[in-house]
């Protein structure tokens, strides 16, 4: 076992995701706590030719072609098999290849978690639990294989900017034993770019119920666009049809973790707290002055939201010479 932290890299196109400059800070981060290095284990289209420059000391290419992320996965497992910890994003990608990685060889699991740590060689993770009502802090129990395998949340980490580094590229061997690898894209749908960018988004809009409708999240799409920001949903919006389910934010939908999160109209119940409650900054723009967002929101702007949000848009638009 060495003190490495790998990390998964995907590349669209040529270029990396943000997800994987977020890792590549994270495990920068913890390779100098371990006195180990960052390991980038590179895949999807263009891989290869930017896996030296995504931010790591060394980088693998699991492969450079545009098909699923999981036939990546035993690839995975044998680059990071000697690695003390593997980061990987929180996004059906990552869950896919973490999962194989896990099984494949029989070690622990944390996650999504929105802070790690290592103390030498002893990993924390640090994660919500009970419908977000406690956060609990894990550690692999003694004598337990590693590497630990850590699903992050999006904006845990911050990418370094004008990152130099150039790593040291090697080519992952193949993989005899690799039921996986075969598995193709018999149909794919785009998703809006709104909803693709949900878990990477700094600032997220976010509807519920007190919209009243499809229309209502027109309003709130000005605003959010005003800001540079996304929508998301609650689930009942979701389900009432007004958006689809890829906005859905909560329990039964995507966890985020914007600097600033507008919940409008939403009452705040546990199931989409769980969702949204890492954000750094929340505000709350709802009639009912008892709605549970009160409870932990930074600013409780209690009024009708068809009142407040075109002006806010507007004041926004206005300080930003739009």
């Amino acid at each position: 076992m060495s003190n490495d932290i790998a990390f998964l890299a995907e590349f669209a196109d040529g270029t990396p995701q943000r997800s994987a400059l977020e890792l590549a800070a994270g495990a920068a981060q913890l390779a100098a706590q371990s006195g180990g290095a960052a390991v980038a284990l590179a895949y999807g289209a263009g891989a290869a030719g930017g896996a030296a420059n995504v931010g790591a000391q060394r980088a693998v290419v699991l492969g450079d072609e545009d098909r699923p992320a999981v036939t990546y996965a035993a690839a995975a497992a044998e680059a990071a098999r000697d690695a003390l910890v593997l980061l990987a994003p929180a996004t059906p990608n990552g869950r896919d290849i973490a999962a194989v990685v896990m099984g494949r060889l029989n070690v622990p699991a944390f996650g999504p978690v929105s802070e790690v740590d290592l103390d030498g060689q002893t990993l924390t993770a640090k994660q919500a639990t009970l419908q977000g009502s406690v956060i609990t802090a894990s550690q692999p129990v003694d004598g337990a294989a590693t590497p630990s395998v850590v699903l992050v949340l999006a904006n845990t980490f911050t990418p370094a900017e004008g990152n130099a580094d150039t790593a040291d590229v090697s080519q992952a061997p193949a993989v005899a034993d690799d039921p996986l690898g075969t598995a193709k894209v018999v149909e794919s749908h785009a998703e809006e770019q709104a909803a693709v960018n949900l878990e990477e988004a700094t600032v997220i809009v976010a509807g519920g119920r007190g919209v009243g409708g499809a229309e209502g999240f027109e309003t709130l799409q000005e605003l959010a666009s005003a800001l540079g920001g996304a929508v998301g949903a609650s689930r009942a919006a979701a389900d009432a049809g007004w958006v689809p389910y890829q906005l859905q934010i909560g329990q039964t939908g995507k966890v985020v973790k914007p600097s600033l999160y507008l919940g409008v109209g939403i009452s705040g119940a546990i199931q989409h707290r769980v969702g949204m409650q890492t954000a750094e900054h929340v505000v709350a723009i709802n009639k009912d002055p008892d709605a549970p967002i009160g409870e932990f929101a930074d600013l409780f702007v209690v009024a009708d939201l068809f009142s407040v949000v075109p002006k806010l848009t507007e004041e926004i638009k206005r300080r930003k010479g739009v």
